[in-house]
């Protein structure tokens, strides 16, 4: 019962707001949703490719990285993906794959129908370099596929981002992000065609010295008429652990999911660093479903 419930969760937005591939929206990394989603600015890892591009202009090594998400019950959420920067900027790619586990089937009557399965995923190619001292830009191409039972949608998409460091400002260091994701063609599935989450994404990053990050976006999303703002915090204790705390006026970015209740939008997390590798956890409440939980690790080299 609790994965049906999730499934309407996840395609509630879709079918009133004429979007499909609702998953796209739904954060990647454990930093990143630790800190409510607020990544357009202060992003410079690998999963920058899910926020803004761009972020893969400010990568100084090789890196991979792995995520799982468990939403809730039989719901989850993983990504993969390497990096890769040269002199000529950095180059990268990653799998992102939301699964729903196995559904009960209904017919018009409300009789049991048979079982099925639903599944997303998108394999995106990324590329960004500084073109000035201060400004990195990355793009972003996906190839995205939507299954509901026996039927499947295609699309492309193209993510473009741009990053600017904005320099000293007051004790710390402001930088500016701004992103346009999900550009390309709709999907028909069942027989109806959507068309994916275009999202306008801008964002601000502020560090200071004494290891306090604060970041501030704001989304918005034409084909919806939807908007939301995200505040993160992050707090490097020492050199190797990051506590942090976020919050999201909206749910989508952080689970893909109608926000049903404040806490929803709440956000936590903790990040360990040690010997060229980094283990983040996230958790993020889920109304009376539960919470959602996160687990990213990395390695840099």
């Amino acid at each position: 019962m609790k994965t049906i419930l999730v499934v309407l969760l996840l395609s509630a937005s879709q079918a009133l707001a004429g979007e499909t591939a609702q998953f796209l929206k739904i954060g990647v990394g454990a930093r990143a949703v630790g800190m409510g989603g607020a990544y357009t600015a202060v992003g410079e890892d690998l999963t920058s490719m899910a926020w803004n591009p761009a972020g893969l202009a400010g990568m100084e090594k090789r890196e991979v990285a792995a995520m799982y998400a468990n939403l809730v019950a039989e719901t989850h959420y993983s990504f993969m993906g390497y990096g890769h920067p040269t002199k000529y900027g950095t180059f990268g790619a990653g799998l992102m794959y939301l699964g729903q586990g196995s559904l009960d089937g209904r017919d018009a009557q409300g009789r049991a129908d048979g079982g099925f399965t639903a599944s997303d995923m998108a394999l995106g190619l990324s590329y960004a370099a500084k073109v000035l001292p201060r400004l990195g830009m990355g793009i972003n191409a996906k190839f995205v596929r939507v299954n509901v039972g026996s039927d499947t949608g295609y699309s492309a998409a193209f993510d473009l981002g741009s990053k600017y460091d904005l320099g000293k400002f007051g004790p710390g260091g402001l930088s500016a992000g701004l992103a346009v994701q999900n550009l390309g063609p709709g999907i028909t599935l069942l027989d109806q065609s959507s068309q994916l989450p275009l999202t306008l994404a801008t964002g601000l990053g502020y560090r200071l010295p004494f290891g306090l990050t604060v970041g501030l976006d704001y989304r918005n999303r034409p084909h919806s008429g939807s908007s939301e703002v995200s505040l993160g915090t992050e707090l490097a204790v020492g050199s190797q652990i990051g506590l942090r705390l976020g919050y999201a006026s909206t749910h989508g970015l952080i689970s893909g999911a109608y926000k049903t209740s404040e806490l929803m939008g709440l956000a936590a997390g903790l990040g360990i660093k040690a010997y060229g590798m980094n283990l983040d956890y996230s958790m993020t409440p889920f109304g009376g479903l539960g919470n959602s939980h996160r687990i990213s690790l990395g390695a840099k080299w």
